[in-house]
């Protein structure tokens, strides 16, 4: 051969982009994404079931102790109660249908991707469940109108706080869930281009 035909060859190889995947650290990679998505779930969930929980025995303890059963706490109970109750089978429905996605890369980044979007909900959910115990709590405290200054304070304390849960919302859960989508199309594109 000679060295101009040997020099061409050695171009188009050294034109084209050499790489090999390490598939192995790659699913460890997506084990890890998808172990997260699932613990932040499980998190909020018990987290969300476990204050609501509390709150309810908080509000009804304090219209037993107080002996006053007014219709607004008494509503606020049922509310948190049954928030919770549905949050509960919801925990459990999505449990039940980890074991449907495939072990595989694939699988696991759908399994990943599934677990982040039930998280954006459950913290849509949060957020309008703050909105009514906020409106209800509002409505509570002020039993007059001389006593407008209660439900003012109160009624800015949830607004900061309702703008903390959505910035945590923009921030955590819909970044992850783009993340992951990111992720799962870039694995696309490489097992379209292997």
């Amino acid at each position: 051969m000679e060295f101009d035909e040997m020099k061409k060859i050695w171009d188009a190889q050294s034109n084209k982009t050499m790489y090999a995947i390490d598939e192995s650290a790659l699913h460890s990679k997506v084990i890890s994404k998808r172990k997260k998505s699932a613990r932040i779930a499980g998190r909020s969930e018990r987290i969300m079931i476990g204050a609501l929980l509390f709150s309810t025995l908080i509000i009804l303890g304090a219209s037993i102790y107080k002996a006053e059963y007014d219709v607004m706490p008494l509503v606020l109970s049922a509310v948190t109660f049954a928030v919770a109750i549905l949050i509960f089978f919801r925990r459990r429905e999505r449990l039940k249908k980890q074991g449907n996605f495939e072990n595989s890369i694939s699988g696991d980044i759908e399994l990943a991707i599934s677990n982040a979007e039930y998280q954006i909900r459950l913290s849509a959910l949060g957020k309008w469940l703050y909105l009514v115990v906020a409106l209800l709590s509002v409505a509570s405290v002020v039993d007059t109108l001389e006593e407008w200054y209660k439900g003012a304070f109160l009624l800015l304390f949830f607004i900061v706080g309702y703008f903390g849960a959505r910035w945590e919302h923009k921030t955590f859960y819909v970044s992850q869930k783009t993340s992951l989508l990111k992720m799962r199309d870039k694995l696309q594109e490489l097992s379209v281009t292997d």
